[in-house]
């Protein structure tokens, strides 16, 4: 398991999908882009963020756990 890692790769995707979506929506003009937006991409954008959170608590817990282990 490899906390570091996971955090760089989840921001690195999370930035690479912020930016896929500003592409879009510069074509996607309606009522429904919008709708898509706040039914599936500001309640992912939620769960990124509290992801990235337990993902750094975990890293902090496990470099706890090496200490007290050496």
């Amino acid at each position: 398991m490899n906390p570091a890692g996971s955090r760089a790769q989840l921001t690195a995707l999370s930035r690479d999908l912020a930016n896929r979506w500003a592409e879009t929506k510069a074509q996607w003009r309606d009522a429904k882009c919008g709708e898509f937006e706040t039914r599936y991409l500001q309640p992912l954008e939620t769960q990124m963020t509290a992801a990235l959170t337990a993902i750094e608590k975990l890293e902090s817990l496990l470099q706890r756990v090496r200490r007290d282990c050496e």
